[in-house]
C-alpha cells in the first residue's frame, strides 16, 4: 500500500531504528494496551474494530441518498470536525463534483462545510443552495463548541421558517454519546444522530463518523476504509514487523531532526487531490505535539509542484531548520500525453506526459533541496483509493501517538486551545467564565 524512501535524509535509518527498536516496541505494546481502556484517548485505535458503525454509516447514507429528497450536504463543524471529511472527499471525488447533476451523482450528495464563523463565507454557501433540499450534519464532540453551534441555531431558525413540523428531517448530528448541550437537544428532538466514543479526540476522529458519514453521504463505501484501517492496524501495531513500520520510521525520523534543530516539517504532497491532508497534517502534529517551549515539530502545508513556485526558494536556500515529507502517487487514475509534435523552444516536453513530469518535478524538488542541505522523505502511494487513503492517514496518526510518547508528552490534550476558547466565551458573556474577562480586558 505505501513505501517509504528515505535515501535522501542524510541519516542511517536502520541504525537509528536498531537502536530504538526495544524503546518502539515498549511504546507500541503501550499503545495496545490503553486502547482498550474507555478513560484514555486511545479509542481511535481500534475504530476498525467497529464494524456495526460502518454498516449503519453507509446505511443511513443509502437511505438519504436513495430517497431522492436532498441534493446538498452542509457540514457544520470545525477542526477536526471538518478537516478529515475535507482532506478525504477532496482526494476522492472531482473538483466539479459540486457542479455535477444529480444523474451524474448518482444521486449522492453535493457537499460544502462551514467551519468558520466568517459571515460572509456563511452567507454565501446558505444563500446558494435550497436549504429545504438539503440534509445539515452537525459535528461537534463536545456539543457546545461555539463556532459550530451558532451555524446551528441558524440552520434550525431557517428550516423551522421553511419546513414547520418537518424541520428535523433535515438534520443530522454526531456528537459525545451521552454528555453535552448538543446530545441534550438532539435526544430530546429525537434528531437522527451518530456518536463520537468519548475516548477518540477530534484530530483523531477521521475514521469515526465524523469522517465516514459525510463520505458516504458522497457515495463513498466506506467499508473499504475500515479494510484499508484493519489491513494498517496489523502492519503498524505489530511488534515483530517493526523494521517495517511506517509509522515508527516517520516518528523517528520526526523527532530526531527536530531534536538536532530541524523545526519545521512541511508535508508536501506531489498531488492537487491529496493537497488538503497536509490541512489534516498540520493540526494533527501541531496540536498533539506543540506542548513546550522546548520541543515540537512545526507543520506546514505544501503542494507540489504548486508551491515549487512559492515555497521552494525558503526550502531550498532559507535557514536549514526543516525536514520535509513528500508524498509521492505512483499511479494516477488519469494522464495527459503531450503532443509529439514539437512546438519550438519546447521541444523537451514532446511526446512526455503529465504523470512523467509531475513524478520529475517531484524528484527534481527533493535532489535540489538535498544538495542544498535540506533531508527528506518521500511517502509513496501505489494510487488514490479509500484503503491507501485509511494506511496513509492512519499512519500519521501512530506516527504521532509515538512521537508523543519519544518527548514525553501528552499528544492528546490541547490546554493552548481550550484557554483562547475560555477567553472567547468570556468576551461573549458566558456565564462562569467571568474572571477571565478582567484578564482579557
Amino acid at each position: 500500500m505505501l513505501k517509504l524512501d528515505t535515501s535522501l535524509l542524510n541519516l542511517d535509518l536502520s541504525k537509528l531504528l536498531a537502536d530504538k527498536q526495544n524503546k518502539l516496541i515498549e511504546i507500541l505494546a503501550d499503545l495496545e494496551k490503553r486502547s482498550s481502556d474507555k478513560t484514555d484517548w486511545l479509542g481511535w485505535l481500534k475504530l476498525h474494530e467497529n464494524k456495526n458503525e460502518f454498516l449503519e454509516i453507509q446505511n443511513f447514507a443509502d437511505k438519504i441518498i436513495n430517497s431522492g429528497k436532498y441534493e446538498n450536504l452542509v457540514v457544520l463543524g470545525i477542526g477536526g470536525s471538518a478537516l478529515g471529511p475535507q482532506c478525504l472527499i477532496q482526494a476522492l471525488k472531482s473538483p466539479t463534483w459540486n457542479e455535477l447533476n444529480k444523474e451524474q451523482r448518482d444521486n449522492a450528495l453535493k457537499t460544502y462545510f462551514i467551519d468558520n464563523v466568517d459571515p460572509d463565507w456563511t452567507n454565501e454557501i446558505l444563500s446558494h443552495i435550497d436549504i429545504s433540499k438539503t440534509l445539515f450534519c452537525v459535528i461537534t464532540k463536545s456539543g457546545g463548541t461555539a463556532e459550530t453551534i451558532s451555524a446551528f441555531l441558524w440552520v434550525i431558525d431557517a428550516l423551522k421558517k421553511q419546513l414547520g413540523d418537518n424541520w428535523r428531517d433535515n438534520l443530522v448530528a454526531i456528537t459525545d454519546p451521552e454528555k453535552g448541550t448538543l446530545r441534550a437537544f438532539v435526544n430530546r428532538e429525537k434528531i437522527s444522530n451518530f456518536s463520537v466514543a468519548p475516548n477518540v479526540g477530534g484530530r483523531f476522529s477521521v475514521f469515526s463518523p465524523v469522517g465516514m458519514l459525510p463520505l458516504a453521504l458522497t457515495g463513498v463505501k466506506v467499508e473499504k476504509f475500515r479494510e484499508g484501517l484493519v489491513k494498517a492496524y496489523e502492519d503498524l501495531l505489530n511488534p515483530s514487523k517493526i523494521k517495517e513500520n511506517i509509522a515508527s520510521q516517520l516518528a523517528l525520523v520526526l523527532t530526531h531532526y527536530e531534536q538536532n534543530g530541524k523545526r519545521i516539517n512541511p508535508l508536501m504532497p506531489y498531488s492537487s487531490k491529496l493537497a488538503r491532508i497536509s490541512d489534516w497534517y498540520v493540526q494533527l502534529v501541531a496540536e498533539s505535539l506543540g506542548k513546550t517551549p522546548e520541543i515540537g515539530p512545526c507543520p506546514i502545508k505544501a503542494v507540489g509542484a504548486t508551491d515549487q513556485h512559492s515555497q521552494l526558494q525558503l526550502f531550498a536556500e532559507g535557514p536549514l531548520d526543516k525536514i520535509v515529507f513528500f508524498i509521492k502517487v505512483t499511479n494516477f487514475t488519469n494522464d495527459f500525453a503531450i503532443p509529439t509534435e514539437p512546438v519550438e523552444g519546447f521541444e523537451n516536453l514532446a511526446g512526455e506526459s503529465m504523470k512523467r513530469l509531475i513524478h520529475a518535478e517531484g524528484q527534481g524538488t527533493a535532489k535540489a533541496i538535498h544538495k542544498k542541505g535540506v533531508p527528506s522523505l518521500t511517502i509513496e502511494l501505489s494510487e488514490i483509493n479509500e484503503g491507501n487513503l485509511a494506511y496513509l492517514l492512519f499512519s500519521f496518526e501512530v506516527m504521532t501517538a509515538i512521537a508523543g510518547q519519544l518527548y514525553n508528552i501528552d499528544p492528546f490534550n490541547q490546554p493552548g486551545v481550550e484557554l483562547s476558547k475560555k477567553f472567547t466565551y468570556a468576551l461573549l458573556g458566558k456565564k462562569g467564565y467571568e474572571k477571565y474577562l478582567d484578564e482579557v480586558r
